[in-house]
């Protein structure tokens, strides 16, 4: 290890400059945008001034179902930077906001969220109020659309994200633009229906009866949000309703800078965990003469056990009903299929080490990393990283039903280190996304899983990296169900 030793403080040396420039650039991206954090009416708003000296046209941004307005704060940079006074809310159930979701008995809630937005718009002595427009993504792009037919006097634009089904009109809401991604097929073919019954392309920007759908290539329902071509024309819409000139923007950096410090800190760990980890540990000499018994044929057993997982669910289903248990969307469901599928997997035979005291700071210290790799300048740019208070009993709850997939899939990478035990930790990610995608499909509540399932290898490929060169099952399945129980946390709506 000493022969490398240099090259290992090199690695680091390189890794924590890397780690400075991006939060650097990051923080720089974000200079003459003045960040204000608001309460209206108890809907939490975020609020972004530009640096202008006359008041300047609004724009009140809402996020889609498992957002938050973190999520569209990459997006909202874009149009701070080009003079725009923008307002993010949380709607209800998400993120800071604390009035439940209640869509079942209150179809109108998120549309009063955004009206309550725009109101807190109305109020700013920065904003021209003659020169108002909405903008919103998914579940948003309905309430924008809504909030803009009740507000015809006020509201002089609407961009509409990947809709769904909405009532619109030739000439409500004003100058509408409909968009959505080409790979995202049934949010496209809503958007083509809406554009129909709106009137069909064209119209008169100064009577309110513009009308257009703007596809994104290449993008689907997540990564459309981070597509400057998507912040571009929305700008150009918005100018063309105002009949103003905006000045136009040079695409955002700040999620590439994030990579860059995300990849950085996995070469800090990487160079730095070999003079710390002692593979000579007991709990793995102890295991040694029946490893390959405990752990051989990972990709079968975490086969097997997400397709046990999905019947017991099913099974689970009939006797009790899983969408919305304890208060919380989505979250739960996912998290007891990981739970079951985790005993399945241990049950048919993997076992994990005896763990040890250290395992505990083991597993602290790699959760510490993964926060620091994921969510700490993620918060700046597209995450809603850190729960608020109303939220936090769900934390422990939810990672604790994580632990025994967790456990199970650090232990089946045991012995297997390098590029042989990440190329094995994708394989079982695939098959996983397989089996939770099947059970996202036929178990109640679980549906919206198969619009984010691609994020599923991004979510599981960071805890590997981390977790294979220390070679902790213990460390590591706790450090996995911390940091997925921490992103169940923050991400689905409250009821």
């Amino acid at each position: 290890m000493n022969r490398y030793l240099p090259l290992r403080l090199g690695a680091a040396l390189i890794a924590v400059l890397l780690m400075a420039l991006a939060w650097w650039m990051v923080l720089a991206a974000e200079r003459g945008v003045q960040s204000l954090s608001l309460t209206r009416d108890g809907v939490p708003v975020t609020l972004l001034l530009p640096a202008v000296t006359e008041p300047a046209p609004g724009v009140v941004m809402a996020h889609g179902f498992a957002g938050s307005d973190r999520l569209m704060r990459h997006w909202a940079l874009t149009l701070a930077r080009a003079g725009v006074v923008v307002a993010l809310p949380d709607l209800s159930g998400h993120g800071r906001n604390q009035a439940p979701l209640d869509w079942w008995n209150d179809p109108e809630q998120f549309q009063r969220d955004v009206q309550t937005a725009l109101d807190l718009l109305l109020s700013r002595p920065e904003v021209d109020h003659q020169h108002l427009g909405l903008l919103g993504h998914s579940l948003g792009a309905g309430a924008a659309i809504d909030a803009g037919r009740l507000r015809l006097d006020d509201v002089s634009a609407v961009v509409a994200i990947s809709p769904g089904q909405s009532e619109v009109g030739p000439d409500s809401p004003r100058n509408l633009m409909l968009m959505a991604g080409a790979w995202e097929g049934p949010f496209l073919a809503a958007a083509k229906t809406l554009l129909e019954q709106a009137g069909g392309e064209g119209g008169d920007p100064l009577q309110g009866t513009a009308r257009t759908l703007t596809v994104i290539p290449h993008a689907e329902h997540i990564g459309i949000l981070f597509r400057h071509e998507a912040h571009a024309a929305s700008l150009a819409w918005f100018a063309r309703a105002w009949d103003l000139s905006i000045p136009d923007v040079s695409p955002n950096p700040t999620l590439a800078w994030w990579l860059l410090h995300l990849l950085a800190v996995l070469i800090l760990w990487r160079a730095l965990v070999p003079l710390f980890a002692h593979r000579e540990s007991p709990s793995l000499l102890g295991m040694h003469p029946d490893w390959m018994d405990h752990t051989r044929r990972p990709l079968l057993r975490a086969a097997l056990s997400g397709i046990g997982a999905t019947l017991a669910l099913i099974g689970i289903g009939e006797v009790i009903y899983l969408d919305g248990l304890g208060g919380i969307l989505v979250s739960p469901q996912f998290a007891l299929w990981l739970a079951l599928a985790g005993l399945f997997w241990l049950a048919l035979g993997t076992r994990p080490p005896r763990p040890e005291w250290s395992d505990l700071g083991w597993g602290m210290v790699m959760f510490g990393v993964l926060m620091l790799a994921f969510g700490v300048l993620g918060a700046k740019v597209w995450l809603a990283w850190w729960p608020p208070l109303h939220r936090l009993p769900y934390l422990p709850v939810l990672t604790l039903l994580i632990l025994p997939w967790a456990l199970a899939l650090s232990t089946a990478l045991l012995g297997r280190e390098g590029i042989r035990g990440f190329g094995l930790g994708l394989g079982i990610t695939l098959v996983t996304m397989v089996t939770v995608g099947i059970a996202a499909a036929v178990v109640d509540g679980m549906m919206f899983l198969l619009i984010i399932l691609p994020l599923l290898p991004v979510m599981l490929a960071l805890p590997l990296l981390v977790s294979l060169p220390a070679q902790r099952p213990w460390a590591g399945g706790l450090a996995m169900a911390a940091f997925l129980g921490w992103t169940l946390t923050m991400m689905f709506p409250l009821i």
